[in-house]
Order: C-alpha cells, then structure tokens, then sequence
C-alpha cells in the first residue's frame, strides 16, 4: 500500500509507504488523533480524553504521519462499540479506514463477543465499508426527553 499523493496535512511530501498493519496507538499520541479528527471528521463523537473512550487504533506512513484512526469508545461487557472512524483528507480511497476498523473490531470481536457501532444513513462510504468488514445495519430510533 502507499499513500495518495500529499500528506495528511495538505502538503506535497509525495507518496509515502504506509505501515502494513493498523496497531494500538499510545494515550501520548491522543493528540496526533485529536488532530486528525478536527481535519477529517470534526462531528465524531469520539475524541481523546472523552470519558468512556477508552483506546485508540492508527496506521501511520513511512514517515509516521497518522493517516487513519478508530476508537474503542463506551464499550459494555457483552459488546464492543467502534466509533470515531477518520482517514486523513488525502489518505482516503487507499483502504486505510478499512483496515483500521477491520483491526479495531477483531479485538473488539475478541475481547467482548460482540461488535457494534453508529452510523449516519447518507454515509453510504462509510456504510460500504462497515458492510464488507460483515456489519449488518438495523435502524436505531431515538427519543428526546423534554421537560
């Protein structure tokens, strides 16, 4: 796999290899994710330092630039939740959310029996990809309380 032109930041560093496997990314880098987050997905609702975000996963390029990212976020004992998925602007389109995720489950998958996650309807990208990695989307209804 290599990179798309530019780095993730917007620059032209050129292509560079990426990392082959997506890995648990250290509370020290949290802000490297913060960063990427505020460029790629600004409305996650997953961000470092959020309670109940517990880890996050990354792959990084040759030169160690953070190009995708997913969160174990508000995991319970009998499930996993995936959540705060981004790639880098320039990054997309290389299977790099793909692998992140795909990673980022199977450990959820192993640690909790069971994965889950949210997504919005006219994130049909998003959608495509959680579908091969074997999600099935059920519709969720939500409430507002007022009072």
């Amino acid at each position: 796999d290599r990179a798309p032109e530019g780095a993730p930041d917007g620059s032209s560093a050129g292509a560079r290899p990426v990392t082959a496997e997506a890995a648990w990314l250290e509370p020290a880098e949290e802000r490297e994710v913060a960063a990427l987050l505020a460029a790629a997905h600004p409305r996650s609702y997953a961000v470092p330092g959020l309670p109940g975000v517990r880890r996050w996963a990354g792959i990084r390029d040759g030169a160690r630039a953070l190009l995708a990212v997913a969160a174990d976020a508000w995991s319970a004992p009998s499930v996993g939740l995936l959540a705060g998925v981004a790639t880098a602007v320039p990054a997309r389109g290389h299977g790099l959310g793909e692998r992140v995720c795909r990673f980022t489950a199977s450990s959820l998958l192993d640690a909790h029996g069971r994965v889950a996650l949210m997504v919005d309807d006219w994130n049909a990208p998003a959608i495509a990809v959680y579908e091969r990695l074997g999600f099935t989307r059920r519709g969720l209804g939500v409430a507002a309380v007022r009072g």
